[in-house]
Parts: structure tokens; sequence; C-alpha cells
């Protein structure tokens, strides 16, 4: 009985992680707003479905997040601040080639090039 409870313990303490939110990234509630607004844009122009829009939405929440501790972390150096934006960029890029189909992959790329850019910055709170 008291190896059960044990498993039974040990067990909760390793799965409970994997119940917890996807995130634990702290952002001000109208950054959060602005994330859920550029993610439902997107969600339409690309025509995700719900389990592609939920990460797309971490992916958008992530992207706001590196983007304003990289502008806080290089604001003096502009080169060094262009290279480590671009690699974000790659890795977004990537992160959504993982989940996307190909016609939202090329409704993605008209997405890119229309003419209102999205600002990723976000502010944390602290």
């Amino acid at each position: 009985m008291k190896k059960f409870l044990l498993v039974a313990v040990a067990a909760f303490l390793f799965a409970a992680p994997a119940f917890a939110q996807t995130s634990i990234l702290d952002i001000a509630p109208e950054v959060e707003a602005k994330c859920t607004h550029i993610t439902r844009s997107m969600a339409l122009e690309l025509r995700l479905n719900e389990p592609e829009y939920i990460k797309l939405k971490e992916l958008n929440r992530e992207r706001m997040v590196k983007t304003d501790a990289l502008l806080q972390q290089y604001s003096q150096s502009s080169p060094a601040l262009q290279e480590k934006m671009h690699e974000m960029e790659i890795a977004y890029e990537q992160k959504m080639a993982s989940f996307l189909t190909p016609n939202q992959l090329h409704a993605y790329d008209n997405y890119k090039q229309t003419p209102v850019q999205v600002n990723f910055v976000a502010i944390t709170r602290e």
C-alpha cells in the first residue's frame, strides 16, 4: 500500500507540469490583448483550426516577449540587434512551418506581404 501511494504521488509530481499552462510568460493584460488581436487576425487569414490557433498564439506571445528582451538587451548595438531579430524571425517561421499546411504557409507568405506591419514588442510585468 505504501509503495502504491508513493508511486501515485511520484506520478502526480511528474505529470502535474504537463497539465500546467504551456507558457509561464508573465505579460501585461494589454499586451495579452494585443497578442490575441494579432493571432485572431492571422488565424482568419490562414484559416486555422482551434489547435493551430492555440499554437500560433503561444508562438506570438513568445515572440512578443523575446522581441522586448532583445530590444532591451541590444539597445546599444544595432547590428547585433538586427542579427538577433533575424535569428528569432527564422526560428519563428520554422515553428510556424512545423504545424501549418502548405496552403496555410502560402497564405502566411501573403499575410507577411501586407502593408500593415505588426509590432511584436511586449512589456513584461515586474
